[in-house]
């Protein structure tokens, strides 16, 4: 809760562009549209800011869910249009942007 403060100034909601900072600086992540993907996934209320509540649950998951938490949460992530399934194409797309980042580190 702390670094939700922080990253809040004391207020109440974290926007899409600082949670992005924190998963490009505290995990190390850099795809784009992984991010977006992760905040979706936090963000339940779908109002384009975390909650402090949404904060902790997604963390949670995010770090210490159990199997069956940590495999929904990766369907969320992944399940690009919300529509309970991940399809070729949603599939496609989330590889194709990972191999095309590593493909670039090398």
């Amino acid at each position: 809760l702390t670094m939700y403060s922080a990253l809040t100034a004391g207020g109440t909601r974290l926007d899409r562009n600082k949670f992005r900072d924190v998963l490009h600086n505290t995990f190390d992540m850099t795809d784009d549209i992984l991010m977006d993907r992760v905040f979706r996934a936090f963000d339940k209320d779908m109002d384009s800011f975390l909650s402090q509540e949404e904060w902790v649950l997604g963390l949670s998951v995010f770090l210490k869910g159990t199997l069956e938490e940590r495999v929904a949460y990766c369907f969320d992530v992944y399940d690009m249009n919300s529509d309970g399934y991940i399809s070729r194409e949603e599939m496609f797309q989330m590889l194709k942007n990972s191999m095309v980042k590593v493909l670039s580190d090398l």
